[in-house]
């Protein structure tokens, strides 16, 4: 059973087979450490959207009959992440739209004429080269939506001219020269970086001290949004209910 205690510094992981296994230990911990303010909500982030009306139903069901559920703040990681940065760092810290997969395309189409890569001006030519055209700005405009929450890393060291990888893996590839060229005309920071920026401000107290947050049902989180739990966990405490399959579940 949990502890009946909860303090600052604390990153705590429940593992269980099924989700099922893991709604006594949240229970457990939501009575643990309540809400200082008795109107407060108790904050929990979901594993996906499907999951939060069915994770108010199961904790009613879990408090047996007559049981209740309610005041539950329940929210996903990337929303709950930009209120969170918007609090630390000000309501202009979260610039998603001009990233987006939707608008990256179109930006990208464009600087496809005059990318200097031969292998890219050779699938370009030919009677369909326009469909190759966009379905070539649809595909780096993906890897790049992607990049943005994986491997900001790589967008870095692209932004400021130099290799992400050792050679010969960037040779004759578009994707620096085409970041450089995205990063500056959006002229925004991304949320890869914004997120690197919160994570900073974390570790430097920029937050104030503040309740429980319960991570339920993630299957995976970018190291970027890891490493903002991680900080955040040396402010309040932070419990992590995580589906982990048993042996016997695999071999099934």
């Amino acid at each position: 059973m949990p502890s009946p205690e909860l303090v600052s510094g604390q990153l705590i992981i429940y593992r269980g087979s099924r989700l099922e296994s893991l709604l006594q230990p949240l229970r457990a911990m939501i009575r643990a450490a309540p809400p200082d303010h008795v109107l407060a909500p108790v904050q929990i982030v979901a594993g996906h959207a499907g999951m939060r009306p069915w994770l108010g139903a199961a904790l009613a069901r879990e408090a047996g009959p007559g049981g209740i559920s309610a005041n539950l703040d329940i929210q996903l990681p990337s929303s709950w992440l930009e209120r969170l940065a918007q609090q630390t760092l000000g309501e202009s810290a979260v610039a998603l739209a001009p990233y987006t997969r939707d608008q990256l395309r179109w930006r990208i189409h464009a600087l496809l004429v005059s990318a200097p890569s031969p292998r890219v001006q050779a699938y370009l030519q030919g009677s369909d080269a326009p469909r190759r055209r966009m379905q070539l700005a649809e595909h780096l405009a993906g890897l790049f939506s992607r990049y943005i929450i994986y491997r900001p890393d790589w967008l870095a060291a692209w932004a400021r001219g130099e290799p992400a990888l050792p050679p010969p893996h960037e040779a004759d590839s578009p994707l620096p020269w085409l970041w450089q060229r995205l990063r500056v005309q959006i002229g925004q920071a991304h949320r890869g970086e914004r997120l690197g920026q919160l994570t900073k401000a974390l570790a430097e107290g920029a937050h104030a001290r503040g309740d429980a947050l319960h991570l339920f049902g993630l299957n995976h989180l970018a190291p970027t949004e890891l490493a903002v739990f991680a900080a955040l966990a040396r402010l309040r405490p932070v419990v992590l209910y995580l589906p982990d399959p048993c042996r016997l579940d695999w071999f099934e």
